[in-house]
């Protein structure tokens, strides 16, 4: 596993991104997410942190791999909640999309919404003043060998799509930061080998990937300026 290469060159659109500014200001921020947040099949490295350096405050993680923003809502909300953060960041949804089981997954758009909105709302009434950046739910592909027959299920580009828009349109009207990284990674993901950057074709390897996922997160907000 290499890990000497976690790092990219920010520049200045990236140190003028709304993400930036809002790590370099705040005293505690709170990732939360999936198993690219916690590191699951990477040695415990999340995407996030090749961004330590620019980061001031203290850093907490609530994440688990497999999580969904169903099982999100219903399990960590009251720890989420009671994290005495500032800033919250929060990527969320690739397992709803992937996996399709209704007992744990957010079916649609519209309920993987409702359960962000849960936890805003559980978060705010806490921390009135707390701050919110929602990354779309990141990009998979084919060839996980956790996946059926190893490739994504029918209708998922549809559906990345439809729950990508349905958070980007959410968070236009609470005002909280939006950034899509996908489309960035997977530009990456055209011009190299998979294992360049990936462990599994969809968890970011300790080195290479989590260098894109960071850079991509902070280049694609910069571009929303």
């Amino acid at each position: 596993m290499d890990r000497a290469n976690h790092s990219f060159r920010l520049t200045d659109e990236m140190a003028g991104s709304r993400i930036y500014r809002l790590l370099q200001s705040a005293e505690t921020v709170c990732f939360v997410g999936d198993s690219l947040t916690e590191g699951t099949m990477n040695g415990g490295v999340p995407w996030y942190e090749p961004i330590h350096p620019w980061i001031r405050g203290k850093i907490f993680n609530i994440s688990q791999g497999g999580l969904t923003a169903k099982s999100l809502s219903a399990y960590f909300l009251p720890s989420i909640a009671s994290t005495e953060a500032e800033l919250f960041v929060i990527a969320i949804g690739a397992n709803d999309i992937l996996f399709r089981d209704p007992l744990f997954c957010a079916m649609t758009s519209a309920d993987y919404i409702n359960y962000l909105k849960k936890l805003r709302d559980a978060v705010c009434a806490r921390r009135p003043d707390a701050k919110f950046v929602f990354i779309a739910p990141w990009l998979a592909t084919d060839g996980d060998a956790s996946l059926i027959g190893g490739e994504k299920p029918p209708n998922t580009d549809e559906m990345y799509r439809d729950y990508t828009s349905a958070l980007e349109a959410w968070c236009g009207v609470t005002g909280d930061a939006f950034i899509d990284a996908n489309g960035y990674i997977a530009r990456h993901f055209e011009t190299s080998l998979p294992n360049h950057y990936l462990v599994d074709f969809i968890h970011p390897n300790a080195g290479n990937g989590v260098a894109l996922y960071a850079e991509a997160v902070l280049a694609c907000d910069a571009e929303t300026l």
